[in-house]
């Protein structure tokens, strides 16, 4: 595999976690990255090592969704390129985009895949098998669906991602820290890539929390005592797909942006014993019409869906203005104090707790939902993060009803005394 990688070297110069990473032979590798390590470029020469050192291969890039299994692929078809352009490769191969994005090279493939839709992945076979962002996927597309793929070829799976506290990815990662099964573990944090400026870390480590700098720099497995949404519970509401349809009204919570936050929408169906996330939404740099003009095009695709709004501050005149770029639809504010967000945040985890809710990997509102804590009598995302998401979601779930529950009364049954000898005897 060294060889290899220094014939790739005139097309891309791989720093020494990348090489450590890239030459180690384990079928299974667990590998925690901070941001800007390089993950997205190692896993692309990875698949490109494989097209050269191997006479065939059918590799799955997995993802949270399909934009950012797209992002690994473009990369490997741009890699694949340089390497043709280099004569390392005899042509580029065929790419096509429908249904879903895969690469064609000889007797090579190369596919990318959502992780929402298990049902089109099951009994599938792959030689090698790249998830990026393992630890904002359900256990079950590791375990159930990728692991099987690879049953039969003897190939190798490959789990990439920033930590998400304690969960399934933690667990894998442990099993390589202590050697088990022949998987390799280790920590990448993002001072390895030389390319990552000294001076950034350092502002970046003063601008934010301790904890956050530890996980999204450092690559630490950190879960925060004053976190409001179990890590449990959020694995447990991950879910690929729903096999069946969900009867319910629909309902939309929407945050406004402040300053340099984000404007975010979240759609949910059902009810308080069981919801759906089926939509998300965030953005930013939108002047207010503009912004109030995708929200409203979003809510007028749900017709007759419940809308409720942050109407505290600057909220309540974008309210208005929703209410007349979408007079159809219902929508109300929402204003926060103390005691209203601490009720409509309890409820959120409240659903969480009790299993009532179920979404499909979004990694933004997976870390949002980490970050979230309760700290000096405050609910909101420690220093560093965003929780524009979780506050859409909580004022979407805010309005689920509770389930409809039909209830027979009978009247009880009169009961006669059966004692002549004392009835006449009882005053009327």
């Amino acid at each position: 595999m060294l060889a290899l990688l220094e014939r790739l070297r005139p097309l891309w110069q791989p720093h020494e976690g990348q090489v450590g990473f890239l030459t180690n032979p384990a079928k299974t590798k667990v590998l925690a990255c901070g941001r800007r390590w390089g993950k997205t470029d190692a896993c692309s020469a990875q698949v490109l090592l494989t097209i050269l050192g191997s006479p065939e291969s059918n590799t799955l890039l997995l993802a949270p969704t399909l934009t950012q299994a797209q992002i690994l692929f473009d990369r490997v078809v741009n890699l694949v390129g340089q390497a043709a352009e280099a004569g390392l490769l005899e042509d580029v191969g065929r790419v096509r985009s429908s249904p879903h994005p895969t690469l064609k090279l000889g007797a090579h493939r190369v596919s990318a895949r959502s992780g929402h839709l298990p049902r089109a992945l099951r009994g599938m076979e792959a030689t090698d098998i790249i998830v990026d962002e393992a630890a904002f996927v359900p256990e079950s597309l590791v375990h159930e669906v990728a692991m099987p793929m690879l049953a039969t070829t003897n190939g190798r799976l490959t789990l990439i991602s920033t930590p998400n506290g304690r969960n399934h990815f933690y667990r894998m990662f442990e099993l390589g820290q202590r050697g088990d099964h022949g998987v390799w573990s280790a920590t990448a944090p993002s001072e390895q890539n030389p390319f990552v400026s000294r001076s950034f870390l350092e502002v970046t480590r003063e601008l934010i929390s301790e904890r956050a700098y530890a996980v999204e720099y450092e690559a630490k497995f950190e879960d925060s005592e004053g976190r409001v949404f179990r890590a449990e519970a959020i694995e447990k509401s991950l879910v690929t797909g729903w096999s069946n349809p969900l009867e319910g009204g629909v309902v939309i919570g929407v945050d406004w942006a402040r300053y340099r936050d984000y404007t975010a929408a979240v759609v949910v169906q059902g009810n308080r014993a069981e919801a759906r996330v089926l939509h998300v939404d965030r953005f930013q740099g939108y002047g207010w019409a503009a912004a109030v003009d995708r929200v409203a095009r979003l809510v007028e695709s749900y017709p007759g869906a419940g809308v409720l709004c942050d109407s505290t501050g600057v909220g309540d005149a974008a309210l208005d203005m929703l209410r007349a770029a979408a007079p159809s639809v219902g929508a109300n504010g929402y204003l926060f104090n103390r005691a209203s967000k601490s009720q409509l945040i309890d409820q959120l985890a409240m659903l969480f707790d009790r299993g009532a809710l179920q979404m499909t990997p979004q990694t933004q509102l997976l870390r949002e939902l980490e970050h979230f804590e309760a700290s000096h009598g405050r609910l909101e995302a420690e220093s560093g993060y965003y929780d524009d998401l979780v506050v859409a979601l909580a004022l979407a779930t805010f309005q689920l009803p509770q389930p409809y529950r039909a209830v027979v009364q009978s009247a009880k049954r009169p009961r006669f005394s059966t004692d002549l000898e004392h009835s006449h005897d009882q005053p009327l």
